[in-house]
């Protein structure tokens, strides 16, 4: 099986060919017949094209003779060269990807394609009983082994499909995350960037931590709403330039909470965990934060990454009501909170990676500053 598959990145192949139980002894009868491949592809593959070309679906694919002699010559090199060798390699994978990628963006319809594979499974299976017969035993083995690797093969490359979609979701949600940020984060007299830098940071500081990569982009997509219930408080306190008094405060010590009507209580792991964000992130590791007054481990992970990076940003950045910190200041402050306002393991993480977290606040610099009220 060694010899079969090469390294990384076809683990995915190897979970179809576990699957498949595509083994030695299926690449092996893959070799042992190749020569039928050999002498029938070409009346194989005018068959499949001719059935395409004819079909309402998919004519209009293949409209001209050029379009099918590029399709079938494609098609060919594909499966001699891979599929029919049983030459499952890091080169087979991106070809793969390759193909169902030019499909998907062509438009042709997932059923479509998939279909296409069963015309070809069916041309397949006339040839080999004709050329094999009558050694039925050799018949079987044969359609077996062909049978595994073209719905491998089938597999793959419609999973870019699947993928494609999940993608562009993802983006989409990151899309209408920032935009429902930005209505917190502008009322605020931000310029935008201080979110994008909170979601960057965030990532970078999760996966220093060890969070698995889905987990780090998850709090990637969320943590930009971590003040979304901004919106919710009155712009004589949200932008008032200067200290706020004790009833003010109370005020707009409301906003996580706000944030957690704002964000549903959704079954969406992304929505709920960009839900605790909010609520949670202006908590404390000492329990003196709110609005919950949550200690220690109580506050969700996510919660205490956003915390650190959105005080490590604030300090940094000018407010009408404050001028930015220097970074020596600011480093001094988050020291000084260590396992007070901040978990003292994630600090050290985030200081021992702040090269990083400069640099993004590099690539999202502010482009305008606001006012600076005078001290």
């Amino acid at each position: 099986m060694e010899t079969a598959f090469s390294s990384e990145p076809e683990g995915a192949i190897r979970r179809w060919a576990s699957y498949l139980v595509i083994d030695q002894q299926t690449l092996n009868t893959l070799r042992e017949f190749y020569w039928v491949m050999e002498q029938n592809i070409d009346d194989i593959l005018s068959h499949v094209y001719a059935h395409l070309s004819r079909n309402r679906e998919t004519a209009h694919f293949y409209q001209d003779e050029q379009s099918v002699k590029r399709a079938k010559a494609h098609q060919r090199e594909h499966m001699m060269r891979y599929v029919f060798r049983g030459n499952f390699g890091a080169e087979y994978y991106n070809a793969t990807n390759r193909i169902g990628k030019t499909h998907h963006k062509l438009g042709i319809d997932f059923k479509i394609y998939s279909g296409a594979y069963c015309i070809v499974l069916s041309q397949l299976a006339g040839v080999v009983y004709k050329v094999l017969a009558p050694e039925i035993g050799n018949v079987q083995r044969y359609m077996t082994a062909l049978n595994r690797v073209i719905f491998m093969d089938m597999g793959l490359a419609t999973s870019v499909y699947y993928d494609t979609a999940c993608l562009e979701l993802e983006e989409l949600a990151h899309e209408l995350n920032f935009a429902l940020a930005k209505a917190g984060e502008f009322r605020d007299n931000e310029t935008g960037e201080h979110i994008k830098r909170i979601s960057r940071m965030s990532f970078e500081l999760a996966k220093a931590a060890g969070q698995e990569p889905h987990w780090c982009k998850m709090i990637q997509i969320a943590s930009p709403l971590h003040d979304v219930g901004k919106i919710g408080v009155p712009d004589g306190i949200l932008l008032k330039p200067g200290k706020l008094d004790d009833q003010e405060w109370n005020v707009m010590q409301q906003h996580p909470a706000m944030g957690g009507v704002i964000i549903p209580d959704n079954k969406s792991e992304l929505i709920r965990m960009a839900r605790r964000i909010s609520l949670t992130h202006h908590e404390k590791w000492d329990g003196s934060g709110y609005p919950a007054g949550l200690k220690g481990e109580e506050i969700p992970l996510e919660g205490r990454i956003v915390a650190i990076c959105d005080v490590f940003d604030a300090l940094l950045s000018t407010r009408p009501y404050k001028r930015p910190w220097s970074m020596e200041e600011v480093v001094t402050y988050l020291r000084d909170n260590r396992g007070k306002h901040f978990d003292p393991q994630l600090l050290d993480i985030f200081i021992e990676n702040l090269a990083n977290m400069q640099l993004i606040r590099r690539q999202f610099e502010d482009a305008v500053s606001p006012e600076i009220v005078a001290d």
